[in-house]
């Protein structure tokens, strides 16, 4: 059992211990108390022992409004009750009501032991079975993934990831946008590569696409079909041939990348198909009582339920805007899955409100419809912000990334931050050596854990072992991995696992740094702590889809 859990139970029954005293004016649930337990702080001129504590609690303030008494007295009552405990071994009182305590250290080391019978089940398994659906990247097949999708697609399969560790049922998903403009823009510009590559020179229109990528995608439809294309003005058949030869080799391509980036999707769904199974009729029709036409357009009544403006379903010219699909799209989602997570690019923040208002309008409940918006990632080359433009052809790819830098440090950069917060990637940073990046300290200390427990004797249980102050903090911050765990799940931030195994890292390097393992008169036990910190390590990199290599 948890650390806290054990010291919290014993201070909930010191407090049912003065309930039964009567120490309290008023009745209340002990069992229901949220109080903290967090790191203790005392101050050197009260402790003049220098009494190595280990935990510190706010519960006296807790309770206090059930009784009209100072908090440091109420703190003492709570100490007379845990004098007999065999869990804390010493209690302190500090203004102006604080409980410190000092916890048996076998409580520590029987967590290590814990930790390491779970081993990768460590913090999961706490759902059962529920089924969730998380979309991200889906990226149109124009190009090649770039800067932007590299975080949405660490984000994303980290979630999935830390959700199947949960024990949730998952289905990760890859949404094709296949059936739009962007797709005839996607044709236009091959077409035009394409004939250059048989020395034909055609214009390339203004709001086509330049980049290199697209060359390459002419090149590969040269090699699988010849000249069959060489003609200047395609036929609308050929014309269709080329655009769907090219989407599927974009696509092929976009894969390939993603699954060098380690992720992977259970289910990739398509546009087209959506078009095509007559689900955008039957969103019609239910939504029908709630749209109305003006100048020719059909409009989704949004406004009654706290959108700025309605929104254009079907333009005047017949054709369907982007949120007419989506909308069929995720009401599909729905029928299969109780819960979804969409994770989008910030130029998507303003479809975030109306996509929630028609799945309410469809019969959905709308809060279990959770969309992630990821800000923006600022690229930074030799030290000033380098412009992306997809159509300028001036984009930095994921593979121009992984060229340059290892997948792991990627993925590990692009989890520090937050979603809602901008991101500025040094490009020049990524390309040079990662010796002292995060990922790399991370890296080094299970490395070096490996490397102890070689050397280490096997471990096992000792009597009357003892703990230094800094192993105890170590324990603490591998008890702390099973909360993380349904902190991540609950607030969907992912950035909280990389701060975590960097300050692990970081307790695992100075508690190093201060005690000799290797012949130590506890060598089995502190052998245990080590193997938790590999164990915690290894799965928390897992979790994010970064390696944990045993020698570095």
């Amino acid at each position: 059992m948890s650390i806290n859990l054990v010291v919290k139970k014993e201070l909930i029954n010191a407090v049912k211990s003065l309930q039964e005293k009567g120490f309290f004016e008023q009745d209340f649930n002990a069992n229901e108390l949220v109080f903290d337990l967090s790191e203790s702080n005392v101050p050197e001129q009260s402790n003049p022992d220098k009494i190595e504590f280990n935990l510190s609690s706010n519960i006296a303030f807790i309770v206090k409004k059930y009784v009209k008494n100072a908090p440091v007295n109420i703190a003492n009552a709570i100490k007379e009750c845990l004098k007999d405990s065999k869990v804390i071994t010493y209690v302190s009182v500090t203004m102006p009501g604080f409980l410190n305590f000092v916890i048996n250290d076998e409580l520590f080391i029987e967590r290590t032991f814990e930790i390491n019978d779970l081993k990768d089940r460590y913090g999961g398994n706490f759902i059962n079975k529920e089924k969730v659906n998380i979309e991200f990247v889906s990226a149109n097949p124009t190009g090649f993934l770039h800067v932007g999708h590299a975080r949405g697609a660490a984000v994303g399969d980290s979630l999935v990831r830390m959700y199947r560790h949960a024990g949730y049922d998952v289905e990760a998903e890859y949404y094709v946008n296949d059936a739009g403009n962007q797709i005839d823009t996607l044709a236009a510009s091959v077409h035009v590569r394409y004939l250059a590559l048989f020395g034909t020179e055609k214009p390339m229109p203004e709001e086509c696409y330049r980049g290199n990528d697209i060359i390459w995608c002419a090149n590969k439809i040269k090699d699988l079909k010849g000249d069959y294309f060489n003609e200047y003005e395609l036929s609308e058949a050929k014309y269709q041939e080329l655009k769907s030869i090219a989407t599927e080799i974009m696509l092929a391509q976009i894969m390939e990348h993603l699954k060098e980036f380690r992720v992977s999707f259970d289910t990739v769904s398509s546009e087209r198909a959506i078009r095509a199974s007559g689900a955008i009729e039957q969103v019609l029709n239910k939504l029908k009582d709630n749209t109305y036409t003006q100048d020719g357009a059909l409009f989704l009544n949004t406004t009654q339920y706290g959108d700025d403006k309605d929104r254009v379903l079907i333009k005047n010219d017949g054709s369907f805007t982007y949120l007419l699909p989506d909308i069929a799209y995720h009401a599909n989602k729905f029928a299969k899955n109780p819960s979804l997570i969409n994770v989008w690019g910030a130029d998507h923040s303003g479809y975030v409100l109306r996509m929630k208002i028609a799945m309410q309008l469809l019969g959905f409940n709308k809060e279990n419809l959770d969309i992630l918006t990821i800000q923006l990632v600022r690229l930074i080359k030799d030290g000033q912000e380098f412009k992306m433009s997809k159509r300028a052809g001036t984009s930095v790819t994921l593979a121009d990334l992984m060229d340059n830098s290892s997948v792991d440090a990627i993925r590990y950069t692009m989890l520090t931050r937050e979603v809602n917060s901008k991101f500025d990637f040094d490009i020049d940073e990524a390309n040079s050596d990662e010796s002292n990046s995060s990922v790399f300290i991370v890296q080094y200390a299970h490395s070096r854990a490996c490397s102890l427990l070689s050397k280490m004797q096997a471990a096992s249980k000792q009597d009357n072992a003892k703990l230094t102050l800094k192993a105890k903090k170590v324990i603490r911050a591998l008890d702390d991995f099973e909360e993380l765990i349904k902190t991540i799940v609950s607030t969907k931030k992912v950035n909280l696992m990389t701060q975590y195994l960097s300050e692990l890292a970081k307790l695992f390097n100075s508690f190093y740094a201060e005690t000799k393992l290797i012949n130590h008169e506890f060598e089995s036990t502190y052998a245990s702590l080590v193997l938790a910190v590999k164990n915690v390590l290894s799965l928390g990199l897992e979790l994010i889809g970064v390696s944990a290599p045993s020698e570095m």
